[in-house]
């Protein structure tokens, strides 16, 4: 006579069954959380150097621990990137990471067609604080809104696969790739060439240049760029399409601003501004009455600003004081009615 299973036995199935439910479950995609990834990434890095004004992609091999404890390794590619770091500041080129989708199936890396990395630049370890700081930018534009790109910070062990070049451990972070910024926000990435300031969200679009002011940053335009084709400079736009409104900007590229404070940097020609460190604020007209709403965001969001700053491990307490007083000086502006009126709605503009 058949038997219906025990209790006792559907139990002992289960608890058989969960470790290889526990086996099969996906990591954290690597842009899920901010915790920092030992990396080794080996590479031809002498002839990258010597070759960096080249336009070219390299075989490389990105070696990490995985969220399961186990030690992976990813076959990739990489392309010297950018203009001012790669050709003029730089000796170590930042570079573009081209994966092969299928083969990322399962891992933290899954989905990713190819991402900036931001690397070392030099070995002297003022330029690795210039890009600590630049990586807590993206993560405090994180806090105060979702139309922002996520960074993935990183302590990268190159090794030179010639033997050339001594192997080096420096901290660099991956940023997220524009299509997803727009996936997550249900929306996708717009390609046209300029538009007008009228088509921007208001909210977001506030907030943005309010940012821009808070961390002293010049080297950016929200409405075109540098190619006729192509909006905007170090901002990209997302929308439900390229006729539909609003449009929403996501800036990049931080390490012209006051506070990352790279000597390399300086300010915009054209503006009356003496050093980076000098802010300028070049938020538009047409949306002044969103400030009040934006000043509210900055001042809930502060703690969790400053804390980013007071507790990374690789800022020098030089760097970190300084950044601190630095966005302190911030607050006082906009929590200054006066001071907010000098600085802020006496200096907006109608368009770019």
């Amino acid at each position: 006579m058949y038997k219906r299973p025990t209790i006792f036995v559907l139990l002992i199935s289960i608890l058989l069954a969960t470790p290889l439910a526990a086996k099969d479950a996906k990591p954290p995609k690597l842009f899920d959380n901010s915790d920092e990834m030992k990396v080794t990434l080996s590479g031809p890095w002498h002839t990258i150097k010597r070759n960096v004004k080249k336009d070219a992609l390299y075989p490389v091999q990105l070696t990490y621990t995985g969220a399961d404890g186990q030690q992976h390794t990813i076959d990739a590619e990489v392309a010297p990137r950018g203009i001012t770091r790669r050709l003029r500041v730089c000796k170590f080129p930042p570079l573009k990471i081209h994966f092969d989708k299928k083969a990322l199936k399962g891992s933290e890396f899954r989905g990713n067609k190819s991402l900036k990395l931001v690397t070392y630049c030099k070995i002297q370890s003022k330029y690795e604080q210039y890009y600590i700081k630049e990586s807590l930018i993206y993560r405090m534009y994180n806090l105060l809104t979702d139309y922002s790109f996520r960074v993935k910070p990183m302590m990268i062990e190159y090794l030179d696969n010639e033997g050339k070049d001594d192997p080096i451990t420096r901290f660099g972070f991956l940023i997220e790739d524009i299509d997803d910024v727009a996936k997550r926000n249900d929306l996708e990435k717009l390609s046209v060439a300029k538009i007008s300031y009228t088509t921007l969200d208001p909210a977001s679009i506030s907030i943005f240049t309010m940012f821009q002011f808070m961390i002293g940053n010049l080297d950016w335009a929200a409405l075109s760029g540098p190619k006729k084709d192509e909006c905007c400079h170090n901002s990209r736009l997302i929308g439900a399409g390229n006729d539909i409104n609003p449009k929403y900007g996501i800036p990049y590229d931080f390490d012209s601003s006051g506070l990352v404070n790279a000597h390399y940097a300086a300010p915009p020609e054209g503006l009356k501004v003496r050093s980076i460190r000098q802010r300028l604020y070049r938020g538009f007209c047409t949306y002044n009455d969103q400030i009040p709403q934006t000043v509210s965001l900055f001042n809930e969001k502060k703690t969790e600003i400053l804390a980013l700053v007071q507790n990374d491990p690789h800022l020098t307490d030089r760097n970190s004081e300084n950044t601190v007083e630095y966005i302190e000086d911030f607050y006082e502006i906009i929590n200054n009615p006066k001071l907010l009126d000098r600085n802020i709605i006496d200096k907006c503009r109608g368009s770019e």
